[in-house]
């Protein structure tokens, strides 16, 4: 949530990567103590730092003529009373999320067209992406989730010990997950691999000719506490140019 922190961060990773790519999660946005006007001028001020330290958050194609297109997808997510498109599936016992949820209080958006939602504002920004035509195969990436399946465990990862307990009983976490039309803009770019985060939950999963990836170390007390399950210490190869072949 700190720009000096992001400052920190990009040159570390400049170092030890050959490309860096970059999309703002929830935390991001956050403006706390009037360091920032608001949500959007923070974003602005997040994409200027990525500029600055060459951190792509535009598609660009790695690995040479025989590599793949990185494609990052800005996003949002939709509570349920904003449309259709919301991942929200009902919750036994659950709070009311208002009570519980960090962006509805850190956050601060500008007032936007009647008619806009925060959802729509980000994912129009991936309009110049889904237009132009890839050459060779196509990795997209967003923080936020694209399908409501993915927020649960299937019965498999249950079974390969690979499902956490709920730490959070009360709170109802599909409310804020992502949005559907996130992933209409992966089946338009014809990823053939999508990476995403926000949910601190390991999947790894091929759903209608997509492999869907989530690799994320979580805090330290989720992992001490057993609540992120599956990872390492390094981050998780889900693609080889030279076998051409994903993580599976």
């Amino acid at each position: 949530e700190k720009l000096g922190t992001l400052e920190k961060v990009f040159p570390l990773l400049n170092d030890k990567f050959a490309h860096v790519f970059f999309v703002p999660g929830n935390h991001e946005f956050w403006v706390r103590e009037q360091e920032t006007k608001d949500s959007l001028v923070k974003f602005r001020q997040v994409m200027a730092l990525c500029d600055t330290y060459d951190v792509m958050t535009r598609p660009a194609k790695v690995g040479g003529d025989e590599g793949v297109w990185i494609v990052p997808l800005f996003s949002w997510y939709v509570r349920p009373e904003e449309g259709d498109d919301s991942l929200f599936t009902p919750k036994s016992g659950e709070a009311d999320s208002r009570d519980v949820w960090s962006d509805d209080y850190f956050t601060k958006w500008p007032r936007l067209e009647s008619s806009a939602r925060l959802v729509d504002y980000f994912l129009d920004l991936n309009k110049s992406s889904l237009s132009r035509a890839f050459d060779a195969t196509v990795i997209s990436f967003s923080h936020f989730l694209p399908r409501r399946d993915l927020i649960y465990s299937t019965q498999e990862e249950v079974e390969a010990g690979l499902s956490s307990i709920d730490p959070n009983p009360r709170f109802n976490f599909s409310r804020v997950a992502g949005s559907a039309k996130l992933d209409k803009q992966i089946r338009q770019l014809g990823s053939v691999i999508h990476a995403y985060g926000h949910q601190h939950r390991n999947r790894d999963r091929m759903i209608d000719g997509i492999q869907y990836v989530s690799y994320c170390l979580g805090y330290p007390r989720e992992r001490e506490n057993g609540h992120v399950i599956g990872v390492g210490n390094t981050p998780k190869l889900i693609w080889d140019t030279d076998t051409e072949h994903g993580s599976r």
